[in-house]
This record gives C-alpha cells, structure tokens and sequence, in this order.
C-alpha cells in the first residue's frame, strides 16, 4: 500500500480542548469584529467583537454549568447565526454534549433525530418556532422518545408575541439565560473555565445525511476537532482581520470546523444573508476568504459570463487571459488590475477559496485563477473531523485534492504501488471519529484492525504526493464484462461541454438485464443558445442536437466501455443534501421510477427532455 504523510507549511498554536481553543482567541483578539451579520436582509449590518463572543459563551456556558442540563445532550438547529455560534461554543465548553442537526430537516425527521440522541434541551432559531411547539404539543400528547426538558430560542425578537407560550416554562429565551449566567458570574461564580474537559471522551455527536433511519451518529472529541484546526492553520494562511464569507449550514462539519479555524486565526465571519443575496454581500463586506462548495462559485461565475457577453467583453477576456497568465508565469502579476471590474463585483478583496463537498470542473478554478483569485480544493469527510488534505500555494496540482496535511496519512488499498494505482482511500490521524453513535458494527467496518479509517472513495496518489479522487466505492458501476467504471469520472466529462451545469451518472439496467451507463444532464438553456448562435432560447428539438453532437465527441475521449449509452436532459434541479451533493440513490430512483411510471425505457427516451416525458399509451 502506498502511502504519504503531510508537512507543515506554518506554525500554529495546539489547544488541548474547544474551550481553549475558542476563549483563548477571544483574548488575543478582544476588539477585532468577530462577527458581521444581519437579522434579515432589510435591517443593518450588527458588529460583534471577539470580547463580546467570549463574553456571552461564558455566560450562557455558567448558565448551563449550574442547570440540570450540564454533561447532558444538547442539541442545536436552525439558520446560520451568532446565537448558533454561542450556544453551541457553550455547550461544548461546559463538557456537555453537543448535537448539531441540519436545520433542513422535516418535523419528523428532526424528532426521530431528537429521539436517538436523547437530547434534554434544545437550542433553535426563530424560524423553526412553529416546529418546536409542535414538538411540545406531541410530547403533551404523549408521544414517547422524546425527552427534551427545555426549548430556549436564540433569539426572542424573532417571535411574534402572540405565538410565545409565556405560560410553558419550557420555553425561554437564550438571552434571559445568558442574563442569568451573566450575574452567577458577578457573584463569583468562575466554574466555566475552571470546570475539566475530557478531551478524548466523545462530545459532539454528528448525524450524516440521508433518511434519518439510516443516518448514521459520528462521534468526535475535542482533541478530533482541535487536531484538525491546528492541521488547517499550519497549512492556510489566514490572518488576523480576515474576512471569511459563510455560507454553508453551519451544522456541516467542514464550514463548522472551518469557522474554528477562522475565529482562532483572528478572522471576521460574515454570516451570508441567504443565496439571493450573495453579489450584495459579497460587495458591501470585501470578504478575503471562502470555504464554500462548487455550486456556489459555479453559480458566480456563470453571472460573470452572462454580463461579459451582454456588455461585449466577453471576447476581450479571452484573450486577456492567457496574456496575463504568462506575465505572471514571468514573475508580473497585473491581474488584480486587468480584471478590476471583475474583482470589484465580488468584493475586491479575495486572496484564495477553498472548494469543498465536491469536485468542481477545471474551467472555474482556472477562470478564477485567471482573474486572481487563487481557489483550492480541499477533501474531508465528517468522520475526519472534517479535512485530510487541500491544496495550497505551494502545491496546487489540478484535478487534486492536495497533499495531506501534517499529521495526517493516507494509504491507498490498491493492487499496485505506483504513482495512479487506484485504490480506496484510507487515511490515519487524529481526527478521526471515535466511531458511530450506538453502532459497532458500522464502526468496525469503516475503522479497521490497524486504525486505518476507510473512506469509501476510491483515487490513487501522484508523484507530488498529491491526492486524486476518481469515484465512490459504492457508486462504482461493475458493467456485465466484469469492468468497473467511476459515475464521477463520466460526469467530469460532460460536465465540459457548455450549457452544462450539472450531470449525474449511473448504471441502468436494460431490458436485456445488462447495464447501461446512462446520464441526465442538467442544462443552461440561454447558454447552449448561445453557442448555436441563436437571439432565443432554443426549442427541445435545437437543444438535443446540440447535446447528440456534443455526447458523441465527449464519448470519444473515454475508453469504449465507458461511453454513455443513453442521456436525457432536464432543466429541474436534482435531489440534493442540504450541502449540495446529489444523492445518488434517491436521484437514480427519481428517474427510474418515472421511467417505469411511463412504461419506458431509456433507450426509448435517449436525447429527450425528462421534464416532458409522457406516457405511452
């Protein structure tokens, strides 16, 4: 098995608990503006500094140190906030156990979660407020499983009077209770940070996507996520004054982690006010920093080429381009100046962008390097805590993942030894999980005998030592002459091919009980008019002669047995978690049972508009 460890690039400070880790920041850091944010889109911009964010963890950490929910379960829900960030800083803080859930969850499902982790309290955003009376009124009905004790709104504003149940005692206000922490303080009360951390032991249990049935609880401790921001910090550089852009739901590990990262760096998180609003956010704050996933740039740069061509320069970047990237290649770098307009739309202030979640097609990381905003790609998973490796200044090898980062190694379980033997990914450090929540048996088939945790995707290392990913073990599509193909590959593919936003690739199984490699493709209808030349969008007919032209040359670059035999196209997104990855089970169920609804085949609807299909008669 071939292996390669990760070396530091920076030197960073090693916390032993999130505690320390988050509190100590705050010190260093006490009149920098921690957080910017707004309530809705309509209101002004709210500053919180760094002393502020310390100030009310402590008080709603000694609030809940002198509770009856101390040590407990305590959940976290809803929209991307400063609240979120409190509560669930104070959780932790206080050795309790935190359990941050998706804020995307249907009532159901957020109960069934509630249920298997037990949780006692429950802190939420106001928009959830209807669900949690709900959830009371169930519990006052009976329903069993359910154990929370109490329901404590971020913030109380948020709520209309006449929907607050003043007469719950249940119900409370996160800033009564942070008042209440507030004067334990003032009467000597300093058990928040003298109250011991166990670092090892499991303290954040984290549910992954998928039905709440199958999901599964990944357990991690402080040393998980503290190992990880020390490995970030000694690969990224971020500064103190920073500005990060936050987008992502804050109860995915990878922005979570991330934003540790960044608080302990000394940086400013500017909390999204929602995707209408990104341009408008990205303009007024100048953030300098991104984690984000691939649709989000994707969807930037497709406004940027939609007013190049409006304004007529498109055909002016593209030869601009490749000038500038040879100047800088000669040690002149003016692409700050050259794609000023560009630049200034988002912002102005951009060093570099880490891609996460997902590959992104090759194109936006060179159109975006290109107007000199450097983007990396970061690979991770949840059990990792989040982040293995991530490409970087000094190595940035395209189509990568990067390195691994110090201390942290990975293997490949490959047949070979070479560089491009492909193989699982498995990787060591010490961010891996502790194990799954209530399951041995998951544990031990993801954790193996040597402490080897096994990924699931499969990739093969370069001679840089970098990271490829080529597929997911399980969505590897084994063909009836016994070949393997990787869905993810093909999707790269065709993902080239302009007017295309996104593709999904799967196995069919055909009517003579062989499988087929069939695609959807998810189009850009003003685009591939474009292309054709036309001043209106084209009709179904224009649009699937573009992709039969386009499909053919695209089958051409792939190996026999990896051409798509049959595709349709569709303009309505795809079935997606509330990161934005395609959920390939659920997706590939979606079409074939409305093939089957139809009474169709794919082969009968090849080069067709999904959307329209009707049924045969």
């Amino acid at each position: 098995m071939r292996t390669v460890s990760g070396t530091a690039l920076y030197e960073s400070q090693k916390y032993d608990n999130l505690r320390d880790l988050v509190m100590s920041g705050c010190e260093e850091h006490s009149a920098r503006d921690a957080f910017i944010f707004r309530r809705n889109p309509q209101q002004s911009e709210i500053h919180r500094s760094y002393h502020e964010f310390g100030e009310d963890i402590k008080a709603f950490g000694t609030y809940i140190l002198n509770s009856e929910f101390a040590g407990d379960k305590l959940a976290v829900v809803g929209e991307n906030s400063y609240e979120w960030f409190v509560s669930y800083n104070a959780i932790l803080s206080t050795d309790s156990i935190g359990v941050p859930l998706d804020r995307a969850l249907p009532e159901d499902e957020l109960v069934a979660l509630l249920k298997r982790s037990e949780a006692k309290l429950i802190v939420y955003h106001h928009k959830h407020h209807k669900m949690m009376m709900n959830i009371a009124r169930r519990m006052d009905e009976g329903e069993e499983g359910i154990v929370l004790k109490k329901f404590v709104v971020m913030f109380r504003e948020g709520v209309k009077d006449s929907e607050w149940p003043s007469d719950d005692e249940r119900f409370a206000d996160m800033y009564d209770l942070i008042g209440e922490g507030r004067e334990l303080i003032n009467k000597g009360d300093n058990r928040f940070m003298t109250t011991p951390i166990d670092s090892e032991a499991a303290r954040i249990i984290l549910f992954t996507s998928g039905t709440t049935s199958m999901s599964k609880g990944v357990l991690l401790n402080h040393r998980n996520i503290t190992s990880n921001v020390h490995m970030i910090n000694q690969t990224l550089d971020v500064r103190p004054g920073d500005k990060a852009f936050s987008i992502l739901p804050l109860h995915h590990t990878f922005e979570n982690t991330c934003d540790f990262f960044i608080l302990r760096s000394g940086g400013c998180l500017c909390l999204s006010d929602g995707l209408r609003y990104i341009t408008k956010n990205l303009q007024e704050w100048g953030p300098t920093v991104c984690i984000s996933v691939p649709i989000l740039f994707e969807n930037i740069y497709s406004k940027i080429e939609d007013v190049l061509v409006k304004t007529g320069k498109d055909k002016v970047i593209t030869v601009a381009r490749p000038i500038t990237r040879f100047l800088k290649r000669c040690g002149l770098d003016v692409r700050k100046s050259v794609y000023k307009q560009i630049l200034d739309n988002l912002g102005g202030n951009f060093r570099f962008v880490v891609i996460g979640g997902a590959g992104i097609d090759r194109k936006y990381i060179d159109a975006f390097t290109d107007f000199g905003i450097d983007m990396y790609m970061g690979y991770g998973l949840t059990e990792t805590s989040p982040v293995i490796s991530v490409t970087n200044e000094l190595c940035n090898v395209h189509g990568s993942v990067g390195r691994p980062m110090a201390g942290v190694t990975v293997g490949i379980d490959a047949d070979g030894v070479g560089p491009k033997a492909v193989g699982e990914i498995l990787t060591k450090s010490d961010s891996v999980m502790l194990g799954y929540y209530r399951n041995d048996e998951a544990t031990a088939e993801a954790i193996d005998g040597e402490g080897w945790f096994h990924t699931g995707d499969m990739g093969y290392i370069d001679k840089t030592g970098s990271i490829h990913i080529t597929g997911r073990v399980k969505s590897m599509i084994v063909l009836t002459n016994g070949k393997k193909a990787f869905p993810e590959e093909i999707e790269s593919v065709i993902a080239e091919i302009k007017g295309v936003t996104e593709v999904f690739v799967w196995g069919y199984r055909n009517d003579k009980e062989a499988i087929d490699i069939c695609a959807k493709i998810l189009i850009n209808r003003a685009e591939i008019g474009r292309e054709l030349g036309l001043t209106v969008e084209p009709d179904d007919s224009q649009v699937e002669a573009y992709l039969n032209d386009k499909m053919h040359e695209a089958n051409h670059t792939m190996p026999a047995y990896k051409i798509v035999r049959n595709y349709v196209f569709s303009e309505e997104d795809m079935i997606k978690t509330t990161t934005l990855k395609i959920k390939r089970p659920k997706e590939q169920e979606h079409i074939e049972s409305r093939l089957k609804e139809l009474g169709v085949t794919m082969r009968d609807v090849d080069g067709k508009n999904f959307d329209k299909l009707i049924k045969v008669q």
